[in-house]
């Protein structure tokens, strides 16, 4: 019998990196245009000897041979098509800082569209690795993160600062499109929300930042909430209190019978996903600007 091997995987090989510095690039090659954009610049900035594409499913499943080739590399890159920042989630649950991180919405971009990739979005995306406009974005970060890591230069535990806003989405349900339908409606807003509002915000010098947490089935009981710099909207709005109520579509995800999901209940009226408007003001209570 032929002796077995076991398969390795080849992603990330590729020219040697310009400049001596090894470089590994991981894009979020999402179903859109910008996260298309992703990997065609990833692959181009392999062409061009910036750095190395490499598989960023294999860093989510942990894959041996990733994780040496993240040790080797000098810098780490991530290119994600939008703020959700999928690639730099997935790098961050991996235990891995990235030391850039590209997004192709904040360069002027739109996320969606025709999935036909024009030349010149591809090289704005290149241009900015090579510029560092993302090595610049993670010293901003790195200069004013204190004890807490939250930016504000204090052991607050806050999870955020007055210069700083984390949204935290959190829900059962692999992703967006296979949670149940309230989370799904109100993850939708969260999103439409933070993109409002982070052009504003950041005018002011407040970084916006959002994270998606997916939940253990088990933990159904905290999905469809949203934290603002670690404190949840209900703390943030005086009135609100929350809830729950029968959910068809978690009790299909979880497997189990009779299963309730959380809703609020605010000024007479029963929420089971969140309209933006009360996205928006518990952002703002959350900054101390309302």
């Amino acid at each position: 019998m032929a002796e077995q091997t076991v398969p390795q995987c080849t992603c990330g090989s590729g020219v040697e990196p310009a400049g001596g510095t090894t470089r590994i690039i991981f894009a979020c090659a999402g179903a859109s245009k910008a996260g298309q954009l992703t990997n065609e610049a990833a692959v181009q900035l392999t062409k061009e000897g910036y750095g190395n594409i490499a598989c960023t499913a294999s860093l989510a499943v942990g894959t041996p041979s990733i994780k040496k080739k993240v040790e080797a590399a000098d810098e780490v890159i991530v290119i994600d098509g939008c703020p959700v920042g999928c690639a730099r989630q997935i790098a961050e649950r991996a235990g891995v800082t990235p030391d850039q991180e590209i997004v192709v919405t904040d360069l002027g971009i739109e996320k969606g569209g025709s999935l036909d990739l024009s030349g010149e979005d591809v090289e704005t995306v290149v241009s900015a690795a090579w510029e560092g406009r993302g090595r610049e974005k993670q010293e901003q970060k790195s200069e004013g993160s204190g004890g807490c890591g939250c930016g504000c230069g204090t052991d607050c535990g806050c999870g955020g600062s007055t210069d700083t806003l984390v949204v935290e989405w959190q829900h059962v349900g692999r992703d967006i499109e296979n949670t149940c339908e309230r989370c799904g409606a109100t993850g939708r807003s969260v999103m439409d929300v933070v993109e409002q509002i982070r052009p504003i915000l950041e005018e002011e010098g407040i970084a916006v930042r959002f994270i998606e947490t997916v939940l253990e089935n088990e933990a159904i009981a905290d999905s469809n909430c949203i934290l603002f710099n670690g404190v949840p909207l209900e703390n943030l709005i005086e009135g609100m209190e929350v809830t729950s109520t029968p959910c068809a579509s978690c009790a299909c995800i979880t497997g189990q019978d009779d299963v309730e999901c959380r809703a609020v209940e605010y000024g007479g009226e029963r929420y089971e996903s969140i309209p933006p408007e009360l996205i928006a003001r518990a952002a703002l209570k959350a900054l101390g600007l309302e």
